[in-house]
């Protein structure tokens, strides 16, 4: 997102068209804007439907060290320690800004509905921790632990040697907790990450490496993307969407169909990555209508904004829908509409809201 990093001088059109498919592949996943008991039977389908999309955190996060490996470079040596504080202050006001916000309205909320103060506060404690005081905070909290890696790691990931060693590490936390799910052994070591959710990094370490790798071979990347035939491209992005779709229906048989939080847990995250920075790295801006680029500039733009606001709207209009209808139940198509639709009301809420904070002065939390 758009905080994520210090601005670069030259942007590259490339990495922008992959934060605004991205951003809205993150709000997709909050689209559905009624309760969850209205279309319980049909959340492990709509996992599986749409789990191409799980592309979007692990783009983010990649783009995210991309851009700070680009920073960092532009830095003197003895200016690292300057450099980290600046990076880490710039992570913390949005997400202090944000997760309060976020707290308060948890706690009007509990207020309304007459619970315990005490119990309300150890609520909100425990949903700050595990990321989850709206959808997607978790994202903020890994961020913030990857960026306090970065400056040790970033040299060593350079190398296509040591990635592959970072992939294969990555790979076997995968793999074992696909172990753990099926019960032969470290059952425990599942039941441990439910606990701790989606916060922990053994889940994203691979995404900083491949963000330096990336950076450090981007010129390479950007040449082999522009000899690759757009149907190939396409025949790619179909193959891996696939591929997605196969492994989270595993993931669903194997968790009892209780996925979360082990719904990026998967190996075909991390080849949605290559195959979708390899898709797009030769994407210039003059290759598409004026429209589309003004548009992917703005989601780009506002990317973190959208972000947060849309995962603090979602919590608002699920408690609203619940009350207001609280028996209704749907179906496939009818979900389906509803998500399309949420999604695209959430996007345009969210965008509008955040250039309006963008006007007042409030950039720093939005882009």
């Amino acid at each position: 997102m758009s905080n994520n990093s210090e601005r670069v001088q030259e942007r590259i059109f490339a990495l922008d068209l992959l934060k605004a498919i991205s951003i809205i592949a993150v709000v997709s996943f909050h689209g559905v804007l009624v309760p969850q008991q209205s279309y319980v039977d049909l959340v492990s389908t709509l996992n599986i439907l749409f789990a191409p999309l799980r592309f979007c955190v692990p783009v983010f996060l990649t783009i995210s060290f991309f851009l700070c490996e680009n920073s960092l470079q532009k830095q003197a040596k003895n200016s690292l320690p300057f450099w980290l504080k600046k990076r880490l202050t710039r992570l913390a006001l949005p997400t202090v800004f944000w997760f309060l916000l976020a707290a308060l309205l948890v706690l009007i909320k509990e207020i309304i509905i007459a619970n315990p103060l005490t119990e309300t506060l150890e609520e909100i404690i425990q949903l700050v921790l595990k990321g989850r005081i709206f959808a997607g905070a978790y994202y903020l909290l890994v961020i913030f632990q990857l960026s306090l890696l970065f400056i040790y790691l970033n040299p060593y990931f350079k190398r296509g040697r040591n990635l592959v060693i970072a992939i294969l590490l990555q790979g076997l936390v995968f793999v074992a907790i696909d172990f753990s799910l099926q019960g032969n052994w470290g059952i425990q070591f599942s039941s441990f990450l439910r606990v701790v959710e989606r916060p922990f990094l053994i889940y994203w370490f691979v995404y900083l490496g491949l963000g330096v790798y990336f950076y450090a071979n981007w010129e390479v990347l950007s040449q082999i993307s522009s000899r690759i035939q757009t149907p190939i491209k396409i025949l790619l992005l179909v193959a891996t969407s696939g591929i997605m779709m196969a492994e989270t229906n595993w993931l669903e048989w194997q968790s009892s169909q209780q996925i979360l939080p082990f719904e990026y847990a998967m190996l075909s995250c991390m080849l949605s990555v290559f195959t979708i920075f390899f898709s797009a790295a030769s994407v210039e801006e003059n290759q598409v209508a004026p429209w589309v680029s003004e548009g992917v500039h703005l989601l780009s733009k506002y990317s973190l904004g959208i972000f947060c606001i849309n995962g603090i709207l979602f919590h608002i209009f699920i408690t609203f829908s619940g009350f207001i209808l609280p028996k209704l139940t749907y179906n496939l198509p009818e979900i389906i509409v509803i998500k399309l639709l949420g999604t695209i009301f959430l996007i345009s809420i969210s965008l509008g809201l955040s250039m309006i904070l963008d006007s007042r002065g409030f950039g720093i939390y939005v882009s």
